[in-house]
C-alpha cells in the first residue's frame, strides 16, 4: 500500500479545516484522511463500520446505510445503499474469503452479502430468538473456514456461528455480566484458538473459546466498539467511550494506544472500528465523519492511564 498520497490527503484536510487550529502533526505521525461530512462519493454522515479487503480495497458504510468502497490509495471506487434503511443502518461489516462483503444489516434483522461489483448476492437470517434468528446483529467476523460469526444484542446479546453458505450451527452467550455473558457485544474477531468480543456496554473485552468457554475478560475498557487481530496477533480495540484505540498483547497487556477527543489528524471523536490493514490501520472516526489512515507503530506509545 502507497502512504505518499495518504499523507498529501492529511495535510490537506488540516489545511482547510476550520477546527484545525493547532500545529499540524500529521507529517510526524504519518496520519492520512478519507472523507469528512457530506453525502457526495468518498464523505461520509458518521460512518460506523469498515472492513479491508487484502486483495486492496476498503469498504466504508455509515448512517444513511450508504456502503463506499475504496482502493489501496483512499480513492473512491464505488458505493451503494443497503435494500432499506427506514428503520436504522448497519454497524458491522466483514469480507470473506471469496472476496463479497458480508454486512451485518442491523435494524433488519439479518446478514447481506455482496460482490466487490456491489451487487447484493445472498442474504439470511430473520427477527427472533430462535437459533439461526438475530435481534439487532452488530458484528460479523470470517473464520479461516469460511464459517461466520455473528455477535447480537437487544435480548438475545450472543454469538451465533454459521457455515459459509449461512447455515445455522451452533450459538452461546445471553444478557448478563458473569463470564461467558453479554452486555451489546458489538464487535467480533477469530485467532486460531479463541474468540475477542468487544462486550461494550460490560465494558470488557471477553476472551472466549471457539465453543464459547469463557477463557479470560479484560476490564476497564470504556464502550468497546470494535476488536480486531493485526498481522502480529495483536488485539485492537476501538474504544469509543475515550476516543482512542488500544492495542493488547493476545494474553491482554497493554502495549500502547493512540488517540484523544478532538478533531485534528490523530484525534478521534467516538471511534467505531479501529481495522489493521498490514503495515496501517484505518480508524472510523465516527463524528468527524471521516476514516484515519494511521501507521500501526503509531499505537506503540507507553500505556498511559484511563
Amino acid at each position: 500500500m502507497r502512504t505518499r498520497g495518504w499523507l498529501a490527503l492529511g495535510i490537506l484536510w488540516c489545511c482547510t479545516n476550520p477546527g484545525c487550529g493547532r500545529v499540524d502533526p500529521t507529517p510526524a505521525l504519518d496520519v492520512a484522511i478519507i472523507g469528512g461530512p457530506g453525502s457526495s462519493p468518498g464523505h461520509f454522515a458518521t460512518p460506523r463500520a469498515a472492513a479491508w479487503d487484502p486483495r486492496g480495497a476498503l469498504y466504508v458504510v455509515d448512517k444513511t446505510a450508504r456502503i463506499q468502497k475504496f482502493d489501496g490509495d483512499g480513492r473512491y471506487v464505488l458505493g451503494w445503499s443497503t435494500p432499506a434503511s427506514e428503520k436504522g443502518r448497519p454497524t458491522g461489516l466483514a469480507v470473506d474469503r471469496e472476496g463479497r462483503l458480508v454486512v451485518a444489516d442491523t435494524h433488519y434483522h439479518r446478514i447481506l452479502r455482496y460482490s466487490p461489483q456491489g451487487e447484493l448476492v445472498d442474504s439470511f437470517g430473520s427477527e427472533g430468538t430462535a437459533p439461526g434468528q438475530f435481534i439487532y446483529p452488530t458484528g460479523v467476523a470470517i473464520a479461516e473456514d469460511g464459517a461466520i460469526y455473528v455477535s447480537e444484542f437487544g435480548g438475545n446479546d450472543r454469538i451465533q456461528v454459521f457455515s459459509p453458505d449461512g447455515g445455522y450451527l451452533r450459538h452461546w452467550g445471553c444478557y448478563g455480566e458473569a463470564a461467558g455473558e453479554f452486555k451489546r457485544p458489538q464487535g467480533i474477531a477469530l485467532a486460531p484458538d479463541r474468540v475477542y468480543v468487544a462486550d461494550a456496554a460490560n465494558h470488557r473485552i471477553q476472551v472466549l473459546t471457539r465453543d464459547g468457554t469463557p477463557i479470560a475478560a479484560w476490564p476497564d475498557v470504556q464502550y468497546p466498539y470494535s476488536v480486531a487481530l493485526d498481522s502480529d496477533g495483536n488485539v485492537l480495540v476501538a474504544e469509543y467511550g475515550r476516543h482512542r484505540v488500544l492495542k493488547f498483547s493476545p494474553e491482554g497487556r497493554r502495549l500502547g494506544q493512540h488517540g484523544q477527543a478532538g478533531a485534528a489528524p490523530g484525534e478521534l471523536d467516538t471511534p467505531w472500528a479501529a481495522i489493521p490493514a498490514g503495515s496501517r490501520i484505518y480508524v472510523v472516526d465516527s463524528e468527524n465523519h471521516r476514516v484515519q489512515n494511521w501507521p500501526k507503530t503509531i499505537l506503540d506509545s507507553p500505556r498511559a492511564d484511563p
